[in-house]
């Protein structure tokens, strides 16, 4: 994160009238600017400009939002820049597709506005900026621990504890929560080292 501003943006979205309304609210606030307007170039600008966040529509000439986003999160040099997608389509599956492919949020255009938006991108790189400074513990679980396998079902992994999608070992992680003052305590998740999905 640059020094000067508060964080550099990747705005990519096909719609000129609607980056320009955004990218001259967050430059006031702060941030600095990048803009694509077409899929392939705002992917090339994720990897060559590496944004601390991006905003990303689905609907894009030449490669989907969707694309994109399966594309940096499959890159280690990528794959932990926050995403925000947001889109004219808000239907329940395309919601779910686009954090399952691991996207941080989902806001559908028109029932946001900046000042909301602005909300989400703070909240975003607040935990971004605090995971680089965290130091976090991760733990294998083994079927043969005292109640691995209630906190398999619990849980609904499906394969004991191997990723659903691309089957490795999930390990536990253990994240300090400094909020609590009275001892020592953690947010925990599973989560996959390989394709970095959390459950």
């Amino acid at each position: 994160m640059s020094p000067l501003t508060k964080g550099r943006i990747l705005i990519v979205e096909d719609e000129p009238g609607f980056r320009r309304i955004y990218r001259d609210f967050l430059e006031k606030e702060g941030y600095f600017i990048l803009e694509a307007d077409e899929g392939e170039k705002g992917l090339e600008m994720i990897r060559t400009e590496k944004p601390d966040l991006i905003l990303l529509d689905i609907v894009l000439p030449k490669l989907t939002g969707f694309d994109i986003l399966k594309q940096i999160r499959a890159d280690d040099a990528t794959k932990q820049i926050p995403v925000i997608i947001f889109s004219v389509l808000g239907e329940k599956e395309t919601i779910k597709k686009g954090l399952e492919l691991g996207a941080n949020d989902f806001a559908v255009k028109g029932f946001y506005s900046p000042g909301e938006m602005l909300s989400k991108i703070r909240s975003l790189l607040f935990k971004a900026d605090m995971r680089k400074h965290l130091v976090s513990y991760k733990i294998s679980v083994h079927e043969n621990q005292a109640d691995a396998i209630k906190l398999q079902e619990d849980m609904g992994l499906m394969k004991s504890f191997g990723c659903p999608h691309c089957e490795n070992e999930l390990v536990m992680e253990l994240i300090p929560d400094f909020s609590r003052t009275d001892g020592h305590w953690f947010f925990t998740h599973f989560i996959c080292p390989e394709c970095r999905r959390t459950y």
